[in-house]
């Protein structure tokens, strides 16, 4: 801290100066690398609706139902238990609605003209929508159209503060203000303009974070689900912690099932 305050800090500075990316299909290649290892069926696009914790039982949105000895939720936490519903003890429903959260809306932007900067994120303190913006096409070529740069506008907004505007009007505020702070220029075309929402974005670390998620992860063990990942075990996870709190997950269902082995 002291040498940080007195001196010019080496590059390259920060926890994730280095990272690694996908060079073609985004971040989603990572977890598409696994599918080949995985035994048994994946199922995608398949809403859960229901848990049956009781019976053990996952009911999708088609009617289908699967049962389960151990379940390893990644989904949100106030989410799984909603679905669970009544079968939840009240100190357990009350515990999941007291987890608060802040969403992130996603413009995303193509613009016909490359090299717009060296950067991957760029931080935001003023005045502008955006809190960030992250510059995919500096990530990999691949998240770039053809001559020009793919770069997203991360907005975060709660119940405590709405998005001010939404739908063209958002994608429109972006582009002015993207234009102010000197991304691009207003003569460089948009090639492409859209939005993403993530309603759970980032946890809230409140004086009651703590004691509700284990309230609430207590109650799950009873049920054998066990929590795995940034939304389901409400923490603020980068990428590589997922990865490892996956690992665990899986570590925790393969030893359990080994004792119940053992004991039959």
């Amino acid at each position: 801290i002291v040498e940080g305050a007195v001196e010019p800090v080496g590059k390259p500075m920060g926890p994730n100066a280095r990272f690694g990316y996908p060079l073609k299909g985004g971040f989603q290649a990572l977890m598409s690398a696994f599918l080949p290892h995985i035994k048994g069926v994946v199922e995608t696009n398949s809403e859960i609706t229901h848990i049956l914790a009781n019976q053990h039982i996952a009911v999708l949105a088609d009617g289908r139902q699967f049962h389960y000895e151990q379940l390893i939720s990644t989904m949100p936490l106030p989410e799984l238990i909603r679905i669970i519903g009544d079968e939840a003890p009240d100190e357990v429903i009350a515990a999941a609605n007291g987890l608060h959260h802040v969403s992130v809306r996603c413009v995303n932007l193509g613009i016909g003209r490359a090299d717009l900067t060296d950067k991957h994120w760029i931080y935001f303190a003023g005045d502008t929508i955006f809190h960030r913006i992250f510059v995919q096409g500096n990530t990999s070529p691949e998240c770039n159209p053809p001559g020009g740069c793919g770069l997203t506008c991360e907005i975060t907004y709660s119940e405590h503060k709405p998005l001010p505007v939404d739908g063209q009007a958002l994608i429109d505020r972006c582009i002015a203000e993207c234009i102010e702070v000197g991304i691009f220029t207003a003569e460089d075309e948009v090639l492409v303009a859209n939005q993403l929402d993530i309603p759970y974005a980032y946890v809230v670390y409140d004086h009651q974070r703590s004691k509700n998620v284990e309230t609430v992860r207590q109650w799950l063990l009873t049920q054998d689900i066990v929590l795995a990942g940034r939304y389901s075990e409400w923490e603020y996870y980068n990428s590589d912690h997922a990865f490892i709190a996956g690992k665990n997950a899986a570590e925790k269902v393969k030893n359990s099932v080994s004792r119940r082995g053992a004991g039959a």
